[in-house]
């Protein structure tokens, strides 16, 4: 699969809404997060559409199992062990930019702002953690 823009991403959040999906609740709150930038995370939710990718095209045997999560919530990644274990590792072995210039996915940056749970180093507050959990779950059905 070829790496996908977040404004891509972010179209997939609006048809979901405007014909009232499943996911429209969570598609809002994303969109909410990454346009109208609550909680000023919009670059949070940027980090989370490349990276979600790139892990799902790794490793797509577990896109069943999240597809078969409530759609109305953030995927639980510490509830499947070994999903969070196969994450931290990649996470651990993946530095700098990735895909086109423009789209500005970088996992130095989506480690810098996701605790280790997620494989980031981010100390205290969950960072982005809970942006990533809801892009992962509305990626592995938009993908």
């Amino acid at each position: 699969m070829a790496l996908k823009s977040k404004e891509w991403f972010f179209k997939k959040c609006l048809s979901e809404i405007k014909d009232y999906g499943r996911f429209s609740h969570l598609a809002w709150s994303v969109l909410m997060k990454g346009i109208g930038q609550t909680d000023g995370t919009r670059g949070h939710v940027t980090q989370a559409v490349g990276v979600s990718q790139e892990f799902l095209d790794d490793f797509p045997q577990y896109i069943p199992l999240i597809q078969g999560a409530d759609p109305t919530k953030p995927f639980d990644v510490a509830a499947h062990h070994q999903l969070q274990a196969d994450l931290v590792a990649w996470v651990a072995g993946k530095n700098g930019n990735f895909g086109r210039a423009s789209y500005g996915y970088n996992y130095q940056t989506f480690k810098r702002n996701t605790t280790a749970t997620l494989g980031g180093t981010r100390q205290g507050g969950g960072g982005a953690d809970d942006e990533f959990k809801r892009v992962l779950r509305l990626m592995a059905e938009f993908i």
